[in-house]
């Protein structure tokens, strides 16, 4: 069973790569038609950043669980787990932030090859593989925090370009409309014209790390394999321990007829006066 989860993770980690590729690559390919010049400008994208992390992760996980297979040697290190983890946060995010927000208030089409191979096919894809694998032993709640890393990142490079008034391909000094510091809102304020109404960027943020650490601790609890003890767990095993006591000494003093504690005081007393006996 552990190697058909396994060949069936292989399967899945060279889909991903394979798709996270051709999306990259075809997105690159076909900038200028997409209305992206010049075609790098692409790259300024999280989706293209993500997919990219996630493909190279997958094709390294691939290999070397292949390798694994073959050898019966452990290839895989704890180290690459939890990489894997941050970067299937990442790329699920792309996933739920395009087709929630991007796709159905976008005034251009957004359903061609790349797009859909980069939005939709490979986050499927490292999720999926990511409940399939059952080697995700190492994960700790502090891992969870490493998920806002990518995002982090981006966050301070799209700024410094932002900030600069670089033009991310279309025309527009911003990547995203929610990373927009000079839209109507700004920063920090409300504004409402028509019928949907403008947030500053600071709340939008507060709204990305929210989904991140929202979703890197959901992965996190329904990891089968994380060997963790919950609260609950916790007291019972306390309340199971003290029951056990009681009932050892509720079984001594039946049989002897003295208190417990009494009998190990008297038990310590008889042992001191043994090693150290009374001069007379």
């Amino acid at each position: 069973m552990k190697n058909v989860r396994k060949k069936v993770s292989i399967g899945l980690n060279f889909g991903v790569g394979i798709f996270a590729t051709l999306g990259v690559v075809l997105a690159l390919c076909f900038a200028g038609k997409q209305g992206y010049t010049p075609w790098y400008t692409r790259l300024f994208y999280f989706t293209q950043q993500s997919n990219i992390w996630s493909g190279i992760t997958a094709y390294v996980f691939a290999i070397l669980s292949l390798i694994e297979l073959l050898s019966k040697k452990r290839l895989v290190t704890k180290a690459l787990h939890i990489i894997k983890y941050v970067f299937t946060v990442s790329i699920t995010v792309t996933g739920i932030i395009f087709c929630a927000l991007l796709a159905p208030f976008a005034d251009f089409d957004v359903w061609y090859f790349s797009s859909v191979a980069t939005h939709v096919i490979v986050p499927v894809l490292a999720i999926a593989d990511f409940f399939v694998n059952d080697e995700f032993k190492e994960l700790k709640h502090s891992h969870v925090y490493l998920s806002l890393i990518p995002p982090a990142f981006y966050l301070i490079v799209s700024s410094i370009l932002i900030v600069n008034q670089v033009d991310f391909g279309r025309g527009d000094p911003y990547p995203y409309f929610f990373l927009d510091f000079n839209s109507n809102a700004g920063f920090f304020g409300f504004y409402h014209m028509g019928d949907l109404p403008e947030i500053g960027t600071a709340y939008w943020l507060i709204f990305m790390l929210i989904i991140f650490l929202g979703l890197a601790t959901l992965y996190y609890r329904l990891q089968p394999n994380v060997k963790r003890k919950s609260k609950i767990e916790k007291r019972v095993r306390r309340s199971f321990e003290d029951n056990i006591q009681a009932q050892i000494k509720l079984e001594f003093e039946k049989s002897y007829g003295t208190p417990l504690a009494e009998e190990r005081v008297k038990e310590n007393t008889e042992n001191e006066e043994k090693e150290n006996p009374p001069i007379f």
